[in-house]
């Protein structure tokens, strides 16, 4: 009777607008990064994917270009909590990780941010 450990990535806030993609409808939509972590993202969009749904967030910025397999964790009024699954490549996770190391030194993280999952 064991319970799976719970990891907690911290987050960072980084505004940028990026693309997400819901392959089931082929749905493509502009939302709003608010923060991120190597478990996943925050984005604020009125888009209404439902919980559960896989979806593909193509993050690009002078620091990354990357497209990041995720699932909805979470919709609320103001968006979407999105829990990272794995790249669409491996470069682009490793993409991802040298992000988050580059935040990670630059940028404290944010405390208060909204959970993508837990």
């Amino acid at each position: 009777m064991g319970t799976n450990p719970t990891f907690v990535y911290p987050r960072f806030s980084l505004a940028t607008t990026v693309v997400v993609r819901e392959p089931k409808t082929g749905t493509a939509v502009l939302a709003k990064l608010a923060n991120i972590s190597l478990s996943g993202c925050y984005l604020e969009s009125p888009c209404q994917v439902p919980i559960r749904a896989r979806v593909q967030v193509a993050i690009q910025t002078s620091q990354i270009h990357a497209a990041l397999w995720g699932v909805v964790q979470r919709r609320d009024a103001n968006g979407l909590g999105i829990r990272f699954t794995n790249g669409a490549t491996v470069e682009d996770w490793k993409r991802l990780e040298r992000l988050i190391e580059e935040l990670q030194t630059a940028v404290p993280p944010n405390s208060a941010a909204a959970p993508a999952s837990r």
